[in-house]
């Protein structure tokens, strides 16, 4: 299981870059060396972004990506969705028909609770956080703590 599938953590990479520009107008070009990405590819993450409502996009001379909202407004979980829908950590393995133990099963139960706590993880971490943390690595986090 992954929770990222590639496209989100290249988006996730780009809007950090482009925050860390403060403002500034980003073009595919200006970010194609900084991120490691082809041009076409990282266009296609970019529009998809847009599309999202997470950029701006202006064509022309001088044109190119900004974001829409402060980076301390812009959530991991909404970046995620772009790409992938909403995060879920699994699907009952009777998708056809409802599950005879539905009300009773414990691995459900259990896996709904950890589902809820990585969506509030998720949608408590903004891309300025994101970007904090790329100016500032600290140590690691230990399992389990919160911040």
């Amino acid at each position: 299981m992954k929770l990222l599938n590639k496209d989100a953590d290249y988006g996730v990479k780009a809007l950090v870059e482009i925050a860390s520009r403060e403002g500034g107008v980003s073009s595919v070009s200006g970010l194609t060396g900084p991120l490691g990405l082809p041009r076409p590819y990282l266009r296609k993450i970019l529009q998809a972004l847009a599309r999202g409502g997470v950029l701006k996009s202006s064509r022309g001379k001088g044109g190119g990506f900004i974001l829409a909202r402060p980076a301390a407004a812009i959530r991991l979980s909404e970046v995620i969705a772009v790409f992938q829908g909403p995060v879920r950590l699994h699907d009952c393995v009777y998708k056809a028909r409802l599950c005879p133990d539905v009300r009773t099963c414990p691995l459900r139960t259990t896996l709904d609770r950890l589902e809820a706590d990585l969506v509030a993880e998720l949608e408590a971490l903004t891309i300025a956080d994101l970007l904090a943390e790329k100016r500032s690595p600290g140590p690691a986090r230990k399992k389990g703590a919160r911040s």
